[in-house]
């Protein structure tokens, strides 16, 4: 017992009872040190991978940076040795970026620095669809139906279909490239190597990678009457010889700056190129987009200029106190007319206009067919503008929208009061013959236009069903008897001519109306554009809806495009008026929030010389 009391003691000598506190202590002291030479450790290894990881990807790139134009088509001149390249058994089309080569593939990255709005060439080379210069895999009969495809009269050397874009890998905005035949001789020969090429300029800061693919060979785009369409539809990916990004630099000095987006000049064309920006990524960044249209949550942002909200009641008042491009006519005490020439594509503009944006504007109506894409059934109290009903006399005002008062020469019911504005609306086929009876002749004959009011401004829509339905040299013929009556019935008056619809990705197959095809398209409306230009001078004005529609990402585009009857959704429709408004009004002070009825009362009081009081 004694000696136990003693190694009692002898213990609580050393710790007065506390020795497992203190032992825990030291543990935890000790575990601390182990877990910070652990991190230390750790860090130490992720920092050497990490310098390990950029050595190996600056081994695997290489950083270019040209100053000015010289990723240009003109600056970045092709190989004509490509033309006579061997691609052995390789029928997969190749992409090449300001200038690379086809012997590049697989090899090291290439990043490409450039300015805000800077030109960078793309190619895209389409070996022969077999070595050997072989047809395409097909039997002797569907090869010689092959054979009859040619590309369209005046561009001899464009024998294959494609989109080409440039794809922001962290906005998401998706800019397209037009390609053109590379200007050789080799291009005329339908089994040669055919070589495209394209500029795109780029205005938001994102690294930009090229993406794309082959619709068409052989000029099958091209079903020129009474040649077949094509039965097969299977797009072919083109790979990126040199795998290239572009990284855009917008610095904030940079009058394309997002902060600096107010400073731009206000939108006077309806033709500006641009693209779709995220909305709430664009009301982050400082950009004014309040009130701006948008679709699928996408605002359409010009490059170079600025849209400003613009209301259908606004513009309807714009139209009656500016009059965008009228000749004086006098007494303002008369309405603003429009004479407005167009296919089904007008008709769903109007009805946006004429309801004041409330067409198709409710939930869950973005899902209903008459709203997304065939509007040819519906039954729309304001006017008709379908069967037989070719011409409407519409007019309209701020607070009631507009309503037709006159149908294919018969009254349909009473005036709106105190019009602001009145669109004389003539629905046609375009220049095709589809139109049968209703010659789109006999509706610019003098007479015919006398029983309405005289335009201060002319809008002419053309092309959609014209590449669908006329052989492209018959169209041009009809172009000439169209500007003729034109400039014969309207002296001195604007007119703007409104694109074809874009179309893209599917087979343009189908009943003849809805043969559609978005390089007919194009190339249709380029043809009637440059027309324009060139007989009516600084008269012609372009308005362009296929860019705006082009724009969008390819899956969104492939959706759009869906529709057989070449129509788009009404909300992308209101996003095509938000830009025709703006070329006529975009510099006019915001309009007076008064009614359309009080600003007439005022002007016939004016007119009568009477005192004017305060308006309400």
């Amino acid at each position: 017992m004694a000696s136990n009391e003693g190694l009692g003691k002898t213990i609580g000598s050393f710790g007065g009872g506390r020795a497992p506190v203190r032992l825990r202590r030291r543990q935890q002291m000790v575990l601390l040190l182990v877990m910070a030479a652990l991190l230390t450790a750790t860090w130490y290894i992720a920092a050497g991978l990490r310098r390990v990881y950029q050595e190996h990807r600056a081994a695997d790139t290489v950083t270019m940076h040209r100053p000015g134009n010289s990723y240009s088509c003109a600056e970045t001149q092709i190989d004509p040795a490509v033309f006579t390249h061997d691609f052995g058994n390789r029928t997969q089309p190749l992409a090449l970026v300001a200038g690379a080569l086809i012997d590049e593939q697989d090899k090291k990255v290439r990043i490409l620095r450039v300015e805000a709005g800077q030109a960078v060439c793309i190619r895209v080379v389409v070996p022969p669809a077999r070595p050997g210069n072989e047809a395409i895999g097909l039997d002797d009969k569907a090869s010689a139906v092959v054979e009859r495809h040619q590309p369209l009269a005046g561009h001899p050397g464009l024998w294959d279909s494609m989109m080409v874009d440039a794809v922001g890998a962290s906005t998401g905005i998706s800019v397209p490239v037009t390609m053109a035949a590379a200007p050789h001789m080799r291009m005329a020969e339908r089994r040669a190597v055919h070589v495209y090429e394209g500029e795109v300029r780029l205005y938001d800061a994102d690294v930009f990678a090229i993406s794309g693919v082959v619709e068409f060979r052989d000029a099958q785009w091209n079903y020129e009457p009474p040649t077949p369409v094509p039965t097969r539809y299977a797009p072919e990916p083109i790979h990126v010889a040199a795998p290239t990004v572009i990284r855009v630099a917008v610095p904030l000095e940079s009058r394309f700056h997002p902060r600096n987006y107010r400073a731009l000049p206000a939108c006077t064309r309806a033709d500006e190129p641009g693209r779709w920006v995220a909305a709430d990524a664009a009301a982050a960044d400082g950009r004014d987009v309040i009130g701006l249209p948008t679709y699928r949550g996408r605002v359409w942002l010009p490059f170079e200029c600025r849209l400003r909200e613009l209301s259908n009641s606004e513009f309807l008042r714009c139209l009656d106190s500016e009059r965008p491009h009228a000749p004086q006519r006098g007494s303002k005490t008369e309405a603003y007319t429009i004479h407005w020439f167009g296919d089904t594509g007008t008709r769903r503009a109007l009805k946006k206009i004429t309801s004041l944006g409330e067409w198709c504007s409710s939930n869950g109506a973005q899902y209903r067919q008459h709203c997304r894409c065939d509007d040819s059934g519906e039954i729309f109290p304001r006017f008709t503008g379908q069967n037989a009903v070719r011409d409407s006399l519409i007019e309209l005002n701020d607070e009631d929208g507009g309503w037709s008062v006159r149908e294919n020469g018969r009254m349909r019911r009473l005036a709106p009061f105190a019009p602001l504005a009145r669109i004389y609306y003539h629905r046609w086929e375009g220049l095709s013959a589809y139109n049968g009876a209703a010659d789109w002749r006999q509706a610019l004959q003098p007479a015919a236009l006398r029983a309405y009011p005289s335009a201060d401004l002319v809008i002419v829509g053309l092309g959609t069903l014209d590449a669908a339905l006329t052989p492209f040299l018959e169209y041009t013929q009809q172009l000439d008897d169209l500007v003729a009556l034109l400039k014969a019935n309207y002296p001195g008056r604007h007119v703007i001519l409104r694109s074809p619809q874009y179309a893209c990705c599917r087979l343009p197959a189908g009943a003849p109306l809805r043969r559609v095809q978005k390089d007919r398209n194009r190339l249709y409306g380029e043809y009637a554009a440059r027309l324009f230009a060139l007989r009516f001078g600084r008269l012609a004005h372009n308005w362009d809806v296929s860019q705006i529609a082009e724009a969008l990402p390819l899956a969104v585009r492939r959706e759009v495009s869906a529709c057989a009857v070449s129509n788009v959704p009404a909300d992308l429709v209101e996003v095509e008026n938000h830009v025709l408004a703006n070329s006529l009004c975009a510099n006019v002070d915001p309009m007076p929030l008064y009614s359309g009825a009080a600003h007439r009362a005022a002007d016939s009081a004016r007119a009568g010389g009477a005192s004017v009081q305060e308006l309400p």
